[in-house]
């Protein structure tokens, strides 16, 4: 098998109808056997993933949000098969750290014939997440928000909603941190673990400008009232967030979070699950191999050889 495309359906595609056909052009192009799924609402990506590499391929492509990108690098982390993203996301995050085009078939040939990077990942309990992790209000206004959605809101009711309700409720966690050799005690309305480090300023405050730094950076928002919270929401729409401003941060290859809570809901990549307490976290350096363009920044050329 050459290469394996799995396409969500469920994903922000512009052209979903003919981006089947789109990624078979560019890799017939190339020469490059290609077999298409569209997975449809409620798929297990991972398994399909996994089903693929089992099968032999040798690059699985994934066709969707970072959630979908999650779920493949999930079944590919440490097997040695090589990713290609293909972004239909919102906000795309991963995609755009690599500087993967959005437009389906620029995407497409970076994975038929871009070069193949070495990346980090992350995992928390065995689970694996290639941007970051958070506790605390972003997975409260998240699982709210899909809560609304599933029973029948538009998108833009279900967010205002969970807007709302993640703020009226505004949850405090009380957590114990392990970091390099030494307890952290924090009462904090979020906490964020980023699969390196991420900028937290600036309008794009999740851009990294290293992937393979094979570090744990963990950002700890100060204790604060919800006017706290509005104020560092109105920074980032302005773009003067700065991180030393609003967070305690710590780096480490791997850290353990301890709350009072026996579960917890954490989300991954924008996605919420409920986790078994303590979480152990940790990098997993130069886990996946990833399809970039040929012009990335993070392909550093070999050094000749000395005669």
């Amino acid at each position: 098998m050459g290469a394996f495309v799995i396409l969500n359906a469920s994903a922000g595609w512009q052209e979903q109808e003919t981006a089947p056909e789109t990624v078979r052009r560019v890799f017939d192009s190339h020469g490059i056997a290609c077999n298409v799924t569209v997975a449809a609402a409620g798929s297990d990506i991972g398994e399909l993933a996994a089903g693929a590499v089992r099968e032999g391929a040798r690059l699985v492509v994934a066709g969707g949000g970072d959630g979908t990108l999650r779920a493949v690098a999930s079944a590919l982390a440490g097997t040695g098969v090589t990713m290609g993203v293909l972004p239909a996301g919102t906000l795309n995050h991963f995609a755009r750290d690599l500087e993967i085009p959005l437009d389906v078939a620029a995407a497409a040939e970076t994975a038929a014939a871009g070069i193949p990077l070495e990346v980090d990942v992350a995992e928390v309990n065995r689970r694996v997440f290639i941007n970051n992790a958070s506790l605390g209000i972003f997975p409260t206004y998240r699982f709210e928000r899909v809560r609304r959605e599933r029973r029948g809101r538009g998108r833009l009711p279900a967010f205002l909603g969970a807007v709302w309700s993640a703020f009226r409720r505004y949850p405090f966690l009380q957590v114990a941190l392990e970091v390099n050799g030494r307890r952290v005690v924090r009462r904090t309305p979020y906490l964020v673990i980023g699969n390196n480090e991420h900028a937290m300023e600036g309008f794009r405050p999740w851009e990294r400008e290293r992937m393979n730094e094979g570090l744990l950076w963990i950002y700890i928002a100060r204790d604060r009232a919800r006017r706290g919270l509005l104020r560092v929401a109105l920074k980032v729409l302005t773009g003067r967030l700065r991180a030393e401003d609003e967070f305690e941060v710590l780096h480490a290859p791997e850290v353990r979070v301890e709350t009072p809570r026996r579960r917890i809901g954490v989300s991954l990549d924008g996605e919420v699950f409920p986790l078994e307490t303590p979480l152990e976290f940790r990098s997993r350096p130069r886990a996946l191999r990833v399809m970039a363009p040929a012009g990335s920044r993070f392909f550093v050329e070999p050094e000749p050889q000395r005669q």
